[in-house]
């Protein structure tokens, strides 16, 4: 008896938890919060190619909004190797805190290049300040302090 009590208890509580995910309109399951990311990565492949040291290049930042909550990022004069294997970067949030790092897969030639990269990056909220950082994998520096809007865009300097 205490068996069959304890097994309807349990198919109630099942079917409350089940039901109380979904938005009482239209019985929809509610969205949970997005993860943060980098996607749409791109580069523009070299631009220019010279011996390391020969030449400064003005890294900046374009940036704008393009679809809410999403800052759509080009990394201008970004310098890597020239046979850099593939490029690609990731992100690391920590509070309002983000880092990109972008990398190569390998360095094989004695010269440099520099590359365009772009990507698009959140979800982030209207209003909150963020601090962004961008670089060379292990070697980001400070870009940018940001509020962001959803109606963005400028550019960054280094």
């Amino acid at each position: 008896m205490k068996k069959s009590k304890l097994l309807g208890f349990c198919a109630v509580l099942m079917l409350y938890v089940g039901m109380s995910g979904c938005n009482e309109k239209n019985d929809i399951p509610v969205v949970q919060q997005q993860k943060f990311s980098l996607t749409n990565f791109a580069n523009s492949g070299c631009k220019s190619n010279t011996r390391a040291g020969e030449n400064d290049w003005k890294e900046t930042v374009c940036y704008s909004v393009l679809h809410e909550g999403y800052l759509y990022l080009n990394h201008q004069n970004a310098v890597f190797n020239c046979c850099p294997g593939s490029l690609g970067a990731d992100v690391c949030v920590e509070g309002n805190l983000i880092t990109v790092g972008e990398y190569e897969s390998a360095g094989e030639c004695d010269c440099v290049c520099t590359y365009d990269l772009s990507y698009e990056i959140g979800p982030l909220k209207e209003g909150e300040t963020y601090t962004l950082f961008i670089g060379y994998k292990g070697n980001e520096s400070k870009f940018a302090e940001f509020t962001f809007q959803n109606t963005m865009s400028g550019i960054w300097e280094k």
